[in-house]
């Protein structure tokens, strides 16, 4: 349960990451989620690997590291909402659009892992 945890986290970097005023801010705050999610995007794709092959022992390791990246997005979430401050209206909206260009594989994976994760 600690993995979807971290996940919500992540996810919810997504929302606090639509801060600030015009559109170049989205763009900045989404190339900084992007970098946020990305090694736990990674992670999950090790995991991932680990289940198809019922690797217990890097399974074990995905665990370890959903702790290490739980500590680390708690962190860069922080600081993204310091910068952007909280989301409101559409900046969201622009902030999703400017992370599908930026990081579309990082969206992706985490989506996948996040269904994955729930059933």
């Amino acid at each position: 349960m600690k993995q979807f945890s971290t996940l919500a986290i992540a996810l919810g970097i997504l929302l606090l990451s639509g801060c600030g005023a015009g559109d170049g801010n989205a763009e900045q705050a989404a190339k900084e989620a992007c970098d946020c999610m990305r090694p736990l995007s990674e992670s999950y794709e090790s995991f991932r690997k680990a289940r198809e092959k019922n690797d217990t022992e890097a399974l074990q390791q995905f665990v370890e590291e959903m702790e290490a990246a739980n500590e680390a997005l708690s962190s860069c979430a922080e600081g993204i909402e310091e910068r952007y401050g909280p989301l409101e209206g559409e900046r969201e909206d622009r902030v999703k659009a400017a992370m599908q260009r930026i990081c579309p594989e990082v969206i992706a994976r985490l989506n996948e892992a996040e269904n994955a994760l729930v059933q």
